[in-house]
């Protein structure tokens, strides 16, 4: 499926470049999902009819109510709760190794999911996709209406080495390594790796103000997903941004080869700098 090469331009004015989902695997992840959404409503629609013709005419009215209820509700709820539950991807999107995120290369939340699945409902049941498919196509980044009010846009998790340049294998700081070695990467989802690989490989190309201002933002982020206190940012940014990322990094890229059984983050090192 071919996708296109795009830049997300982070709240720091840095530009990370990403993988965004080509048209024809966007359209393709959303037949999958539409299958999937029709196979279950005819299901549900299957069995509701079987209940009303037992329970007789005079409840039928009582039956269509629910059943156009029931539509509706399936056809919105169905795309936002998968997104929020896992966090940006959907059927289709899972078989093509496609998720959402928002504009700035973070997470979405539930007001995204909702603002997509309320304009899906419009762009592409009402309008059988001939909506989401123009614009789209007038996208750069194969955006539809959905994504441009919600502010997000589709990406390929399934990177190609080439798109980065070259493979890299973090190493954390020697301090670090105890802490990186007990730290459960299994909380982090796949674009929080990429964001703090992306910054990593960029932080010595930017101005150090900016650097350190963008990676005390990630790191930030990237804590509180792993249960870090929020006390515990002191001491890490004593090291310098870099340094506690490049160990988080490191145990994202182990986690391939094992999982931690410790469920919870240990706190940092303190550093030699920190009061």
């Amino acid at each position: 499926m071919p996708s296109t090469s795009t830049k997300i331009v982070t709240p720091e004015a840095v530009v990370l470049e990403v993988d965004a989902a080509g048209l024809a695997s966007r359209v393709l992840a959303a037949l999958i999902d539409v299958m999937a959404q029709a196979f279950v409503l005819n299901s549900l629609f299957f069995v509701m009819s079987i209940v009303g013709t037992s329970l007789g005419a005079g409840n039928r009215t009582a039956m269509v109510v629910v059943a156009v209820v029931v539509y509706f509700a399936l056809i919105v709820a169905w795309p936002t709760t998968w997104e929020v539950v896992t966090r940006g991807r959907s059927l289709g999107k899972m078989a093509l190794g496609l998720r959402v995120v928002t504009v700035e290369g973070a997470p979405i939340r539930f007001r995204h999911a909702l603002v997509r699945g309320l304009i899906g409902f419009i762009e592409i049941q009402l309008s059988a996709g001939v909506i989401a498919l123009l614009v789209a196509m007038g996208s750069r980044r194969f955006r539809r209406l959905g994504d441009h009010l919600a502010g997000t846009v589709v990406v390929r998790e399934r990177m190609s080495a080439g798109l980065t340049g070259r493979a890299v294998r973090f190493q954390p700081h020697p301090a670090w390594e105890p802490w990186a070695a007990r730290l459960d990467a299994t909380r982090l989802a796949p674009e929080h790796y990429r964001l703090v690989r992306n910054y990593l490989l960029r932080a010595g190309d930017l101005a150090p103000e900016v650097s350190n201002r963008l990676g005390a933002e990630i790191l930030a982020t990237v804590f509180e997903r792993l249960g870090v206190s929020p006390s515990a940012m002191t001491g890490a940014l004593a090291w310098g941004p870099t340094v506690p990322l490049a160990a988080v990094a490191a145990a994202y890229q182990r986690r391939f080869d094992r999982v931690t059984a410790d469920s919870g983050a240990p706190a940092p090192p303190r550093s030699m700098y920190a009061a």
